[in-house]
């Protein structure tokens, strides 16, 4: 699948009009994944970022993210790009932690 994205919009100047996926920018200049839902930016990454766009110029492409196969596809894509960058230790990965445990990824 070809990702035909829209221009960069300033974070401070533009929301998208949609809720989903779109790829910000972070400070660093470095790319990542947030989610807009409910006129605010859910699941982001912890690092500021100041730019956004969508992953597609068309809307009929880009399509309505009402129905959860889409939700699912997009969470499962984002999910394995952040794998990807920040892996878990083991088995353990990505899993919360009880309130007991003490992570097993190093000192902390």
């Amino acid at each position: 699948m070809e990702i035909d994205p829209t221009e960069w919009f300033p974070l401070d100047e533009y929301k998208p009009a949609r809720e989903g996926w779109y790829e910000v920018q972070l400070v660093s200049g470095e790319t990542a994944f947030a989610r807009f839902a409910e006129g605010e930016w859910t699941e982001k990454p912890l690092l500021v970022f100041t730019h956004w766009r969508g992953l597609s110029k068309d809307p009929a492409r880009a399509g309505e993210t009402e129905n959860i196969g889409g939700e699912v596809a997009a969470a499962e894509g984002v999910r394995a790009v952040w794998n990807a960058f920040f892996p878990g230790a083991g088995g353990d990965a990505h899993k919360p932690l009880e309130p007991h445990d003490k992570p097993t990824n190093g000192p902390h």
